[in-house]
């Protein structure tokens, strides 16, 4: 039996990777497709405490356990491969069940985000390689009974059928759409711009402070948090985006179209709902696009509009107040730091929303449909703030747990941010609270954006520090020193860190 468990792992750890290999040409990776199905699936009575917990993590333990189940499944078939009382059909059937269960649940659960026929393409190539896997490691074992025979033949007949289900799911098309290449972004020239929001200059001694955050976030640096597990792939030429709802004039958008409309161009920051005081889902960005209100202006909503209901491409929804729809500042976005969206954050466009945190600024945007009530999204619907609001908050980027002095002083750094409220005040304490020193502020990079804040501090002496730091916003409110983790409407609290000075 160990023998067995042994073969049935290694056959299943080759066909996960032969899956993999696969998954270069853009067919899901049936893992992933798996832990779609059970994302989608899953109550947010379980999936809310798990994102407060795990966080960004939540997703890769999702696909780990999803793989281990694989594994095990794997195990299973090869024990029951070398005993004798098990039937043959048993064994296949074992075999085969990770990857038909994993076909079955994507499409019924997920399937607005799983092509079927790149879904059902990787997951019988996967399945041919387990069982042509499982039965050469049995062969080499030269056991010539009559069972042993047979059960070989009927691993290397499921080979074969799993041969043809790939074959059949190429000609049927679908598998040749989810294998088209990957979409790189490019510079594109913008066409016509209203309105440019240049990047505020730096302050020269930010530029030199060791750790410290970056004024502007590149695209592959800028934080990542989706519901998909598998990002969508547009076609540009063939997308479109519809305005629709309660509208006078309901009318769809090409992407030539959108490009062809005034354009503003500003710098943003996004964060995460599920950011923790100190985390880093949060990043600054150069965008270019165009005005909401310009695109609902030409519907032409009516009185009694209430919510625009922003749709993906991947079926994911969440929806803001009309009103915040009609800011000015609200952009449908097609550029990021001068190039095309990035698939990961977007392409070909994606809603971009001051004040308001990065769950709502969908990507992958299709539809904005005008509604008369309160709609409720994916993450409302799972218990999370419909208004998400940006709270007030501070970082501490540097110094490190023992930081070095330079003429008996330390720089403490890091960055701000309130939303469209904007930072006003930065302060340091190194005794608990006590006191308080104002920090140092660059200019910040754009009215939408964090700021960041420098400090030079003096310890008193060797001894160990708990250093805190609390931000003001614009308007002059302090934020609060209450702790409370990002669910339901965002983390709140100071930020702190341990340092320790030595003689």
């Amino acid at each position: 039996m160990t023998a067995g468990a042994l073969a049935g792992t290694v056959a299943m750890a080759f066909a996960l990777l032969v899956a993999y290999l696969l998954s270069a040409m853009g067919v899901p990776y049936p893992p992933v497709a798996l832990g779609q199905a059970i994302i989608e699936a899953m109550p947010g009575w379980i999936s809310v405490p798990l994102i407060e917990l795990l966080q960004f993590w939540a997703q890769r333990l999702l696909v780990i356990g999803v793989l281990a189940l694989y594994v095990t499944a794997g195990a299973a078939t090869g024990v029951a491969a070398v005993t004798g009382r098990v039937r043959t059909a048993f064994v296949v059937g074992l075999g085969a069940l990770p990857w038909v269960a994993t076909v079955t649940l994507a499409q019924l659960l997920a399937g607005s985000k799983i092509d079927l026929g790149g879904d059902l393409l990787a997951s019988a190539v996967g399945a041919g390689a387990f069982f042509g896997g499982l039965a050469s490691l049995l062969a080499a074992e030269r056991v010539a009974t009559p069972a042993a025979l047979g059960r070989r033949r009927a691993l290397f007949a499921a080979l074969a059928a799993a041969g043809v289900v790939a074959v059949a799911s190429t000609l049927v098309g679908g598998a040749a759409r989810a294998a088209r290449a990957r979409i790189e972004p490019v510079a594109l020239a913008v066409r016509r711009l209203r309105t440019s929001e240049p990047v505020a200059a730096g302050d020269p001694a930010f530029e030199g402070t060791s750790r410290l955050t970056p004024r502007l976030t590149t695209n592959e640096a800028h934080y990542t948090v989706d519901t998909a597990l598998i990002k969508p792939r547009v076609d540009a030429k063939t997308w479109s985006l519809e305005i629709a709802g309660a509208v006078e004039r309901p009318y769809r958008i090409s992407y030539e179209e959108l490009l062809d409309m005034e354009a503003v161009e500003r710098p943003h920051t996004l964060e995460c709902i599920s950011n923790e005081i100190g985390g880093d889902l949060i990043s600054t960005a150069v965008w270019v696009g165009v005005p909401m209100a310009d695109l609902l202006a030409r519907a032409v909503p009516r009185a009694d509009a209430y919510d625009a209901v922003l749709t993906s491409v991947d079926g994911y929804a969440d929806s803001i107040r009309i009103a915040k729809a009609l800011d000015p500042d609200t952009l449908v976005a097609y550029l990021m730091n001068g190039v095309t969206l990035p698939e990961e954050h977007g392409y070909p466009v994606r809603a971009l929303i001051p004040g308001i945190y990065g769950m709502k600024n969908v990507k992958w945007l299709q539809r904005i449909e005008v509604a008369t009530f309160d709609f409720q999204g994916y993450w409302m619907e799972r218990g999370w703030s419909d208004v998400a609001a940006y709270g007030t908050h501070v970082r501490i980027d540097t110094p490190t747990a023992v930081p070095r002095l330079v003429d008996g002083s330390v720089i403490v750094a890091g960055i701000a941010f309130a939303g469209q409220r904007g930072i006003s005040k930065v302060e340091v304490s190194a005794d608990g609270g006590k006191t308080w020193g104002d920090a140092a502020l660059e200019p910040a990079p754009g009215r939408h954006t964090w700021r960041r804040w420098r400090y030079l501090w003096r310890p008193a002496g060797p001894a160990r520090y708990r250093l805190v730091a609390r931000a003001t916003d614009g308007p002059g409110q302090v934020q609060t020193s209450v702790q409370r983790p990002p669910f339901p409407d965002g983390s709140s609290g100071y930020h702190s860190i341990e340092v320790s000075i030595t003689a």
